[in-house]
């Protein structure tokens, strides 16, 4: 059985290996507004935290409406997506990167997780 102070640990250890790794996280609704992202996730995109509240995770994809919809259905059908994306950066570089997208519960909240593979694998086209 976990202790309190082990759990505490392993949630500080947790909070700070997701914050400050190397891979960008992103968590969003699922109408794909950002609620959340590491220091990776910021450094990646070229964007503050507040700047990337304010935008949509539209906002930095190239795909079209109806392929986000797409991956959309295949996330809300098995549950998780592995892809290889494009994305443009705030000061206009678009590129790829590879990453996994679930579906989760924060707090009870229905939300979207995406991590990707480290920031330095980002390939400009």
């Amino acid at each position: 059985m976990e202790t309190g102070s082990l759990r505490i640990l392993h949630q500080a250890l947790l909070g700070e290996a997701l914050m400050t790794g190397d891979s960008a996280l992103f968590v969003t609704d699922d109408e794909g507004r950002y609620l959340a992202a590491n220091d990776s996730a910021l450094e990646l995109l070229g964007y503050s935290r507040e700047e990337l509240a304010a935008i949509n995770a539209r906002d930095v994809s190239t795909r079209s409406e109806e392929e986000i919809a797409e991956v959309y259905a295949m996330l809300k059908r098995e549950h998780s997506v592995q892809q290889t994306s494009r994305i443009r950066r705030k000061d206009g570089v678009i590129g790829t990167i590879d990453s996994v997208t679930v579906e989760a519960k924060v707090g009870g909240l229905p939300v979207v997780v995406s991590i990707t593979a480290p920031i330095g694998t980002f390939r400009p086209s």
